[in-house]
C-alpha cells in the first residue's frame, strides 16, 4: 500500500457515509476537519484541478551520514 493510498483508506473511514450525498471523495473534500495531520494530504475529487492539490511530502530529513547523530548518545 502506498502512502496516498493509506491516507485515502483512513479519510474515507472516517468520513464516508453512504447515506450522504456525493462519492467517498465528495464527502473527503468537504471535510472540515483542520486539525487532521492528514487534512492538507485529504483525497479530493477529480473534478478539481490536479493544480489544487498538495502533493504529499516526505516526512524525514536526508540522513547526514551518520547511523546515529552524537547528540542522541548522551
Amino acid at each position: 500500500m502506498t502512502r496516498q493510498q493509506a491516507i485515502n483508506q483512513k479519510c474515507r473511514e472516517c468520513a464516508y457515509d453512504d447515506q450522504d450525498d456525493g462519492t467517498w471523495r465528495q464527502q473527503v473534500e468537504r471535510c472540515d476537519l483542520t486539525d487532521c495531520a492528514l487534512y492538507e494530504y485529504r483525497p479530493t475529487s477529480f473534478s478539481r484541478s490536479k493544480a489544487d492539490r498538495l502533493p504529499v511530502e516526505p516526512n524525514y530529513e536526508a540522513l547526514s551520514g551518520e547511523v546515529m547523530p552524537e547528540a542522541l548518545y548522551q
